[in-house]
């Protein structure tokens, strides 16, 4: 049987503590917990379980072909706690008892989450973070990997410096935290820009094809216009330049011009 909750950020789920392979009974989960959800099952900090759901609101359900989630424990496991995260989120927690299938509500209270307006482009670089955190968190706290940090709920920020960033949010004081490694690439100069009008288009792929087949006159090595159109990096400009261009544009290749991916 499947049942629907009221419009709450709240999992129902049916734990499944079974060592080799007892399975849950029917779950749902309220329609603001999207299909793609991921609920992990740990015991130790190790994964013994999860499942995704494919359509928002609802998961699982007590016929036989019905997908369920499975937690399988090891030997020595018994007693211990199973604890539940919704998308990395810590939800509840549960005993393991191996060959019992038990009805378990858990409740996502909170998850860290964030957006930056421009994740990428050269030196000094000025990124606004957008809190997008669920569970009405009232604290935050970023840091940017540079050294910088912040309170604020929507901090703005300027890399001054080229390299890869890594973002963390922490909501709350630590209840929930995320982190994306090498969020924001900072670039010494707009690699790509090849014409110069601080945009990298299909306008820079054209003008390089033109240098190379000596209709227009190439820029001269050490010069910015030069570095700015040997994406390619071999000291020279030519038509690997312009493929490498026309790739970015197309989002294979990431404002270092290394393959997306």
């Amino acid at each position: 049987m499947l049942r629907r909750f009221p419009a709450q950020p709240r999992l129902t789920i049916s734990a499944s503590p079974g060592a080799g392979g007892n399975t849950d009974k029917s779950s749902s989960i309220s329609g603001l917990v999207p299909a793609g959800t991921v609920v992990t099952a740990r015991i130790d900090g190790r994964d013994c379980g999860s499942l995704t759901l494919a359509t928002a609101g609802v998961y699982g359900g007590d016929a036989l072909f019905d997908e369920r989630l499975l937690v399988c424990g090891e030997d020595g496991d018994a007693g211990k706690a199973i604890v539940f995260l919704v998308n990395g989120t810590l939800a509840g927690t549960a005993v393991y008892t191996p060959g019992i299938s038990t009805r378990l509500d858990i409740t996502a209270t909170s998850g860290a989450a964030f957006s930056a307006d421009v994740p990428s482009g050269p030196a000094p670089l000025t990124v606004r973070f957008t809190d997008a955190s669920t569970g009405r968190p009232a604290s935050w706290h970023w840091t940017f990997d540079d050294g910088g940090t912040s309170a604020a709920q929507n901090p703005v920020h300027t890399y001054t410096l080229p390299g890869n960033y890594t973002v963390t949010l922490s909501v709350d004081g630590g209840r929930a935290v995320c982190t994306k490694p090498g969020f924001i690439k900072v670039t010494p100069v707009l690699f790509g820009d090849a014409n110069e009008d601080n945009r990298i288009d299909q306008a820079d792929t054209l003008l390089v094809l033109q240098e190379v087949v000596g209709l227009r006159e190439k820029p001269l090595p050490g010069t910015g216009r030069f570095t700015k159109t040997d994406v390619h990096a071999n000291g020279a400009i030519e038509v690997g330049d312009a493929l490498f261009i026309a790739q970015y544009n197309v989002g294979l290749r990431d404002p270092w011009f290394v393959l997306s991916g």
